[in-house]
């Protein structure tokens, strides 16, 4: 591993991550209580943009997008402690985010694949 990598993985994660943060912020003024929108949205836009980047590019530029941006900009983690803590207080609305930000993560990866892959031949 180069150090031209590490700083591309670096600098994509920042972005990432400072994304993350202004995205769920902005969510959580919006909508409180319920299903976690914030996280939703992030992870959506983030396997969005991962379907793209499979699709549609390669070397650094990949890397940086895949690994360091949507990397830190989704959050598997923060998924699992939502479950968790819808779970004790309201089991549908845990259900609803695990099959919601499950499938629609998936469907927003193929979408945006198939679109880029179809793009670049």
């Amino acid at each position: 591993m180069t150090l031209s990598l590490i700083a591309v993985i670096a600098v994509g994660g920042a972005l990432g991550a400072a994304m993350r943060h202004l995205i769920q912020r902005a969510m959580d003024r919006h909508h409180s209580g319920g299903l976690p929108w914030g996280l939703f949205i992030v992870n959506l836009v983030g396997s969005a943009i991962a379907g793209a980047v499979l699709g549609g590019t390669s070397g650094l530029l990949r890397t940086f997008l895949l690994v360091g941006v949507c990397g830190a900009l989704t959050t598997y983690s923060g998924f699992g402690a939502a479950v968790r803590s819808l779970w004790s207080q309201d089991r549908r609305a845990a259900w609803v985010t695990i099959i919601g930000m499950t499938a629609g993560s998936i469907a927003a990866a193929a979408i945006t694949y198939a679109i880029a892959s179809a793009a670049t031949g």
